[in-house]
């Protein structure tokens, strides 16, 4: 039983993240009023004004290539037979989910933003909140760090 679990967790925990990220590129990518709300109160209470308008774009673009390694790349390494470098790959994938998730379930600890964000707009206000993001983050890096271990052998191979 374990085995089958070490042997298809990291594509269905990589399916999962894969899930979450490219679902949220889409608000991302469009100036969407969530990610400017969540990156502006970080960009006020940081000071640092790299937090919006490059937040949502930085993080987008790290989500993305989490995915590609995550998923597309380690199956196009098996159809060329490459089975340790799709391990590597996914090993990468995780590494980069667990990273940006630890940034994000820091923020939404540890700073004025709170673990409840704006799910729905009225005219540029914020009208319903939701945990979602945070349950959302926490999924994903435990899902990170399953990867995480069950790939750490393709690191030393």
């Amino acid at each position: 039983m374990l085995a089958l679990v070490a042997k298809f967790f990291p594509w269905a925990g990589g399916l999962f993240i894969s899930a979450i990220f490219l679902d949220s590129l889409r608000f991302k990518f469009t100036g969407h009023p969530t990610p400017k709300h969540i990156f502006e109160t970080l960009k006020d209470w940081s000071g640092v004004g790299l937090f919006y308008p490059a937040g949502p774009w930085i993080i987008g673009l790290g989500e993305l290539a989490s995915s590609v390694l995550l998923v597309a790349a380690p199956l196009a390494l098996l159809a060329l037979r490459a089975r340790r470098f799709a391990d590597l790959s996914q090993f990468a994938g995780a590494l980069v989910a667990l990273g940006v998730m630890s940034g994000a379930i820091f923020f939404h600890l540890f700073t004025p933003l709170g673990i409840e964000t704006p799910v729905e707009w009225s005219n540029g206000v914020a009208t319903k909140f939701s945990p979602a993001l945070f349950y959302s983050a926490c999924a994903s890096w435990a899902c990170a760090a399953v990867i995480l271990i069950l790939r750490r052998e393709s690191i030393s191979r």
